[in-house]
């Protein structure tokens, strides 16, 4: 079991170089397409700022678009999130209060993600003007649902033995490759997991300063016809 902790371990610095090579690629040319201009007053920047939280925070944009996809969109990412931090337990040592106290409500989130996976999944497919699912987002949806679905058994019936679970993500953290926990659930959740990281899609993570940088063209525009 060291070997194949060994692997992987190596999987997720793979994995994540992959992920975070790509993410500064995009961001170079983001920078690169969108000069910063220092004229432009504090409180448009601030304005646009906020306008862009919302958008994110409450995906309203979505919402003008498609109501129906909106909501099964905004409980997906609200749940993923949750299920993201209630993780945080196997990554710090010691773990802070808060990600005890959550531990609940990320339980919870953890029932209802696979919910929401297959409500977005029916939404595209018949709520959409057209019938049509890329076969990206489809597969990265069904990707995500069957990582839900192996975290559900696992915490359901297939018990992994938690302490080493903890102690081999440590281990990997810290550059010391541990024996991998003896259970065929957890390895293919690692697995998947891995794969997710490798084609998650770098722009919902430059989201927010592609949003920015929106409003704050159109607050410029705004303010451009308002001086005319």
């Amino acid at each position: 079991m060291r070997i194949l902790g060994a692997v992987l371990a190596l999987g997720f610095y793979l994995s994540l170089a992959v992920f975070l090579g790509n993410y500064a690629v995009k961001m170079l040319i983001w920078l690169k397409d969108t000069p910063f201009r220092a004229e432009e007053p504090g409180r448009i920047r601030v304005r646009a700022f906020m306008t862009a939280a919302c958008d994110i925070l409450f995906l309203r944009r979505l919402l003008s678009a498609n109501d129906v996809l909106w909501l099964g969109e905004w409980t997906f990412h609200v749940s993923f999130v949750v299920v993201m931090l209630r993780h945080l337990r196997y990554f710090l040592n010691p773990v802070p209060q808060w990600v005890w106290h959550i531990q609940t409500l990320g339980v919870i989130a953890g029932y209802l993600l696979p919910l929401t996976l297959v409500y977005i999944l029916v939404a595209k497919i018949f709520a959409e003007k057209k019938r049509y699912v890329s076969t990206y987002n489809f597969l990265l949806l069904v990707l995500i649902l069957v990582i839900s679905v192996n975290g559900l058994l696992m915490k359901t019936f297939y018990h992994p033995d938690i302490v080493s679970v903890k102690a081999f993500v440590l281990g990997m953290l810290g550059f010391s490759f541990g024996p991998a926990p003896g259970s065929i659930f957890f390895i293919v959740h690692f697995i998947l997991v891995l794969a997710l990281i490798i084609n998650l899609p770098t722009h919902i993570f430059a989201a927010p300063l592609t949003l920015i940088g929106a409003r704050q063209r159109e607050e410029d525009l705004r303010r451009v016809i308002h001086e005319k």
